[in-house]
């Protein structure tokens, strides 16, 4: 997706939220949502407002934040069906880091149920490679 049409849909998203919270979330769209070749405003079924970004190679995302509370959350898919990783964003510090990721993989839940990955324990950017989706 063209950048300055990322940013302009991440400006409009972001336009309630407080300055400070605003700017952080804005950044944060516009960091993991920039690879992806649409990203469109969307409404959740308890009618708050998302973003929602598609790939044509069949990726899709998710961020869904007011701006409130201490993180946001952008949940990832594919293109491997049925696996989502979801990575928590500090929201109360400006570099945005990752709180944790949350995996769930079909082989997996009836097992473990959803595994979480929280930073310290494993080599961040390992995580974020072998998380991210391709």
């Amino acid at each position: 997706m063209d950048s300055e049409r990322l940013d302009a849909v991440a400006r409009t998203y972001t336009a309630p939220m407080t300055s400070i919270r605003g700017r952080r979330v804005h950044r944060l769209i516009t960091r993991r949502l920039a690879g992806y070749d649409h990203v469109l405003p969307a409404t959740t079924a308890d009618g708050t407002p998302a973003l929602l970004a598609l790939s044509a190679d069949g990726r899709a995302a998710f961020c869904h934040s007011d701006g409130r509370g201490p993180s946001a959350d952008v949940v990832t898919c594919g293109p491997t069906p049925g696996v989502t990783v979801t990575s928590a964003h500090d929201l109360t510090k400006d570099s945005l880091p990752v709180l944790s990721w949350t995996v769930r993989h079909p082989g997996l839940l009836d097992v473990a149920g959803p595994l979480t990955i929280v930073p310290g324990e494993s080599d961040q950017e390992e995580v974020e490679a072998a998380l991210r989706p391709r």
